[in-house]
């Protein structure tokens, strides 16, 4: 696929027209993002629990959550009840893996790619925690 192609099928998916879409297409760092795209759609991001204690959503050490390279949360490999306390601290990670993707950088430069739940716990007045490592993986 080449770039005009990709610049094309974004602009179908934003739903604008040429005119609302010339800011973005004119802007220097979406066209880096354009430029870098191809690279990054080999991932996908992967959510693995590294730790669970009391999860009222039943994640256990293990499981994982996929993410394509844009963010999307892939439904068709998730558990079948995925926490929605969890997916905010899990956005910020996607983010700075998005960032690296854009950039052209490698993915797994993310230093700090652990996060949690909300809940703090059941010695701290909650009910349980869960923790998570995001690490990015060519698809296959």
């Amino acid at each position: 696929m080449e770039k005009e192609q990709i610049v094309k099928m974004i602009q179908k998916r934003l739903g604008l027209n040429n005119k609302e879409f010339e800011p973005i297409k004119n802007n220097p760092k979406f066209r880096r993002l354009f430029d870098n795209i191809l690279a990054g759609a080999q991932y996908r991001l992967v959510a693995e629990v590294v730790e669970s204690e009391g999860c009222h959503s039943g994640h256990v050490k293990g499981q994982s959550l996929f993410f394509d390279s844009a963010g999307n949360l892939l439904t068709r490999e998730a558990p079948e009840r995925v926490c929605a306390f969890l997916m905010p601290n899990l956005t910020v990670l996607i983010n700075a893996f998005f960032e690296n993707f854009m950039n052209g950088r490698d993915p797994n430069e993310v230093m700090f790619n652990r996060t949690g739940c909300f809940d703090v716990g059941h010695a701290c007045g909650g009910w349980g925690h869960v923790t998570v490592e995001m690490r990015a993986e060519k698809r296959k």
